[in-house]
C-alpha cells in the first residue's frame, strides 16, 4: 500500500488552533454567542461539560428509563418545555441554525399556498411581502420554496447608515388585498435592535388570511425581562425563528423555531427533516434545554444586570469626544416602535474613522466588536458581561479617541439607501439559469444570478432575479472601499459577479 503524498502540512488543525489561540488571547468579546466564552452558562451544563465535552457528544443514545431510553421522546419533552417558556404552541430545536428555521417557515408557507390558493394561474409562483433589508438566508428560502419577493417600502437613516423598519402604511400598501401572497415576512428586531409595529403588521396579514413569519434571530431574550420589546409571537406572528446562541447561554448554531399556527406545527417535522442534518448534535440540544431553564429561572435577574451595564456603558461612551452611542432617541425615528437597549450602536465617524478601521484598532486594544458598518460599530451586552468587561470596552474606546488626531476628524459622507432593482425573474429561476461572470463595475442592467452581501449584517445588495442598478453597484463599491467584507463574489480576486446568461 503506497503512502499518500500531500502538498500541505496535514499535521496541522488550523481551525482548532485558531479557536484555542483566540480563547487564550485575552480579548474581551462584545459579540455573539451570548455566554461570552462561558462566563454565564447554566451551572449544570458547565459542570457536565467539565474538561471533556466529548462525553456528551453522542448520537441518538440517551439515558431515560421512563421513556425506554428513546431520545426522540426526550427531545419532545424538552421542546414542550421550551414552548412553555417562550410562549409558543409548539417549539422545535434547530441544529442547523436559524437559517434552517427561516427556510422551513417559507417552505411550509409555500406548501399551504399551493394547496389553498385559487387566485393565481398554476404556473405563477406565490409572493412574499418582505423588506429589502432581510438576511441573505431569506433569499435562500425563497429559492428553495419557489417563491418570489414583493418588497415593502422602507426608509434609510442617513445619519447612521442603517435601514429603518417599514411603516404600517408601507406594509398596507405592499400587502394590499393579499392576492397572490403566500406569506408576509418581517425581521424583528433588526441586527441593530430596532423593531417596527409588528402587531400592526400581524393584523394586516391576518386581514388577508396570510401568516406573518418573523426572523427574530436577535430577540430570543425578549420574553424574559419587561425592559425588552414584546415578542413577535405575543404580537400575533404565526411563526418565528430565533438564534438562541446570539444572546442566551447556549452553543453557537443552536436555534429555535416557535409557532402558534396548528398547520405549521403539523408540517414542521416533515419540512425540517428536509433541511437539517440527520446527525444532530446532542450538545446543541443540551445547551438549548439548559439555556431555556436558565432563562425561565434566572432570566429576570440576569437581564436586569445586563440592562444596567448597557446603560452605564452608553452614558460613559457618550462622554468621549468624537463618539456617539445611540439611545432611547431611536424611538423618534420613522418606523421604529421598539428598541433593545443592550445593543450599543456607536458612531465613529466623528473620529474621522470608518467602522472597519475602528474595529481593527479596537482589536489591538483587546476588544472585538460584533460588526462594523460604514460609520459605526456594534457591540452587544449580554448575560455574559460584567463590570470588568464594560470597563475594558470603555477604556479601549477612550484610547481609540485619544489616538486619533483632532485635526483629522472629518466626518464621512453618508451612504445612500440601496435601491432595489426590478425583479425580472423569480429567485429560483435566476439561480437555476445559465450564468456568466462579469466585472461588478460593468454589471448594470444585467440580471443578478446570485446574492452579493456585505457581511455582517448579511443584508444583500444584490439578490437573484433582480435587475442590477447603478445605485446598488455604487453601494457595493462604497462598502468594498471601506474594507467591509463582501460575500458572494463569483471571483474575489477579479471582483466579478454572477449574472443570468440570456444570450
Amino acid at each position: 500500500m503506497h503512502e499518500a503524498k500531500y502538498q500541505l502540512d496535514q499535521s496541522r488543525a488550523p481551525f482548532l488552533e485558531g479557536l484555542v489561540g483566540y480563547s487564550t488571547e485575552g480579548v474581551i468579546p462584545f459579540h455573539t454567542p451570548g455566554h461570552k466564552q462561558g462566563r454565564r452558562v447554566d451551572s449544570e451544563l458547565k459542570d457536565a461539560l467539565g474538561f471533556n465535552p466529548f462525553l456528551l457528544d453522542v448520537s441518538d443514545e440517551i439515558f431515560a428509563p421512563d421513556k425506554a431510553n428513546d431520545s426522540a421522546a426526550v427531545l419532545r419533552e424538552a421542546e414542550a418545555l421550551a414552548a412553555d417558556a417562550f410562549g409558543a404552541k409548539r417549539s422545535f430545536f434547530l441544529h442547523n441554525g436559524t437559517t434552517a428555521g427561516i427556510q422551513a417557515m417559507l417552505l411550509a408557507s409555500s406548501w399551504q399556498f399551493e394547496h389553498g390558493r385559487g387566485d393565481l394561474p398554476k404556473d405563477r409562483p406565490g409572493e412574499v411581502v418582505l423588506p429589502r433589508s432581510v438576511h441573505r438566508s431569506v433569499f435562500g428560502g425563497l429559492v428553495l420554496a419557489g417563491l418570489t419577493p414583493r418588497f415593502v417600502r422602507e426608509s434609510w437613516d442617513h445619519t447612521w447608515s442603517i435601514p429603518l423598519p417599514p411603516s404600517p402604511e408601507a406594509w398596507q400598501e405592499a400587502i394590499g388585498e393579499g392576492k397572490g401572497l403566500a406569506a408576509v415576512f418581517d425581521t424583528y428586531p433588526s441586527y441593530y435592535g430596532m423593531g417596527g409595529a409588528v402587531g400592526k403588521t400581524a393584523h394586516l396579514a391576518r386581514g388577508v388570511d396570510r401568516p406573518l413569519l418573523v426572523d427574530e434571530a436577535h430577540g430570543a431574550h425578549f420574553r424574559f425581562h419587561p425592559g425588552f420589546p414584546p415578542t413577535a409571537l405575543s404580537a400575533g406572528a404565526a411563526a418565528v425563528a430565533q438564534s438562541a446562541h446570539k444572546t442566551l447561554g447556549v452553543l453557537t448554531q443552536a436555534s429555535l423555531l416557535h409557532t402558534m399556527d396548528p398547520g405549521f406545527a403539523e408540517l414542521m417535522p416533515t419540512v425540517l427533516a428536509l433541511l437539517q442534518s440527520t446527525s444532530p448534535s446532542f450538545l446543541l440540544y443540551a445547551s438549548l434545554d439548559a439555556g431555556r431553564r436558565q432563562m425561565a429561572l434566572d432570566g429576570l435577574e440576569l437581564w436586569q444586570r445586563a440592562l444596567e451595564l448597557a446603560q452605564e456603558a452608553r452614558n460613559r461612551i457618550n462622554q468621549i469626544p468624537g463618539l456617539l452611542c445611540l439611545g432611547s432617541e431611536v424611538l423618534e425615528k420613522p418606523g421604529v416602535e421598539f428598541w433593545d437597549p443592550t445593543k450599543l450602536l456607536i458612531r465613529v465617524d466623528g473620529l474621522g474613522l470608518s467602522g472597519p478601521e475602528s474595529e481593527q484598532r479596537l482589536r489591538q486594544y483587546g476588544i472585538q466588536v460584533e460588526l462594523s458598518g460604514l460609520n459605526h460599530i456594534l457591540v452587544l451586552i449580554t448575560i455574559g458581561d460584567g463590570p470588568e468587561e464594560v470597563n475594558g470596552l470603555v477604556e479601549a474606546l477612550r484610547k481609540l479617541a485619544s489616538s486619533t488626531e483632532q485635526d483629522a476628524r472629518e466626518k464621512m459622507a453618508p451612504l445612500e439607501m440601496p435601491v432595489s432593482g426590478e425583479m425580472l425573474l423569480s429567485p429560483r429561476s435566476a439561480m437555476l439559469s445559465a450564468r456568466r461572470q462579469v466585472p461588478f463595475a460593468k454589471a448594470e442592467e444585467e440580471i443578478s444570478a446570485g446574492t452579493v452581501t456585505p457581511y455582517p449584517p448579511g443584508i444583500p445588495l444584490l439578490v437573484p432575479g433582480e435587475k442590477i442598478t447603478g445605485a446598488s453597484l455604487g453601494c457595493l463599491e462604497s462598502y468594498w472601499r471601506q474594507g467591509i467584507e463582501i460575500r458572494g463574489w463569483a471571483n474575489l480576486g477579479r471582483k466579478t459577479i454572477w449574472v443570468v446568461d440570456d444570450h
